[in-house]
């Protein structure tokens, strides 16, 4: 079934919700973007178009082909309330989730899940195996600075860049391709102008190895925060080098708030595609000073999993490591650290 055939509706057809010019077509509950290209990246319009939908509360749906892939900052973009990756079947036999496989048909108003396509498991197309799959490492890292005059953001990602990418970040910019060469300057610039709100960010690099993340800085009472995600690539034959994460923690053991770190099969070139890929495992967990403080040091080295003190005697930060990434096991582990570290020290 084809996207005309599913009775989606166009911008013009309903001039009480919004219009943009990326837009296909819309409902009062989504926007629905259609890509008919190899590689689909979070283009400047679809930025402006997510943010359209974000100030309508409305969902965003980007529908491709099924030998479509997706970049990271899409993905990303993506999972937002009601926002989903469609996917249409080889010889237009349906829909399905790009990322989770799982059937969808269009309702009248979104592409949703339905209950009797659910329980036919997910679609063959996205369980097609995908060949020469390497390795990426995921990262989650929230620090914190003082709110100074003199703060100069940006020092995270390139520590991140050095220790995982092998050199400093190429570009950067609010949509892709980051077409600013890299500043620390200039990226903080942007970010004072538009605080208090806050500033998101992505980023690329290819100088040692790929690598590809996002930043979103927010003014917080108690300074100037950074959500940082960092995606490096590692080929097949390739082993992530996990020895180099303790360092990591050590980088940032000062302004640390948490760091996770996933490993999970993928493309080396970052992209992801309509196809399962293996789940996501964790590889460890960090918490910084100020999070150890709060539960107590003999507290958080109590934990399950055993925890290294990194940084001054006093006010260390802990590192969690959980294994090499390749067992799912992982996440048991993972849950009964997070419950015991839970609240106080991740909150």
């Amino acid at each position: 079934m084809s996207a005309q055939e599913a009775e989606i509706p166009s911008p013009e057809e309903d001039p009480g919700v919004f219009i943009h010019p990326a837009v296909d077509a819309v409902t009062d509950q989504v926007a629905v973007v259609v890509q008919e290209r190899p590689v689909v990246p979070l283009t400047a319009w679809l930025v402006d178009a997510a943010s359209a939908c974000a100030q309508a509360q409305q969902g965003l749906q980007i529908l491709t082909p099924a030998n479509a892939r997706i970049t990271l900052p899409l993905r990303t973009t993506l999972s937002g309330p009601g926002s989903r990756w469609v996917v249409r079947e080889p010889g237009d036999a349906g829909f399905y989730d790009g990322l989770s496989g799982v059937p969808l048909a269009w309702d009248g108003s979104a592409f949703a899940i339905l209950p009797e396509q659910a329980k036919a498991g997910p679609s063959p197309t996205f369980a097609q195996s995908v060949p020469d799959l390497g390795s990426h490492l995921l990262l989650d890292v929230r620090i914190r600075h003082e709110a100074t005059l003199d703060l100069v953001l940006g020092g995270a990602v390139e520590a991140l860049a050095r220790i995982l990418g092998g050199g400093e970040p190429a570009g950067w910019g609010i949509a892709e391709p980051a077409v600013n060469p890299w500043d620390r300057a200039e990226l903080t610039e942007l970010c004072h102008r538009r605080s208090p709100k806050s500033t998101w960010l992505m980023f690329t690099g290819s100088a040692g190895r790929r690598f590809i993340g996002s930043v979103l800085v927010s003014r917080v009472t108690s300074g100037v925060k950074e959500e940082i995600t960092f995606l490096v690539g590692y080929g097949p034959d390739e082993e992530p080098p996990l020895d180099l994460l303790e360092g990591i923690v050590a980088e940032f053991a000062d302004v640390l708030l948490s760091m996770t770190v996933q490993r999970t099969r993928g493309r080396t070139d970052l992209t992801y595609p309509a196809r399962w890929c293996g789940a996501p495992v964790p590889v460890g967990l960090a918490i910084g000073a100020e999070g150890v403080r709060e539960i107590g040091l003999d507290h958080a080295l109590s934990a399950p999993a055993e925890g290294r003190p990194i940084g001054p005697e006093r006010a260390p930060a802990v590192w969690y490591p959980l294994g090499d990434g390749q067992d799912p096991q992982a996440w048991s582990s993972f849950s009964d650290l997070l419950k015991h570290l839970r609240p106080e020290g991740m909150a």
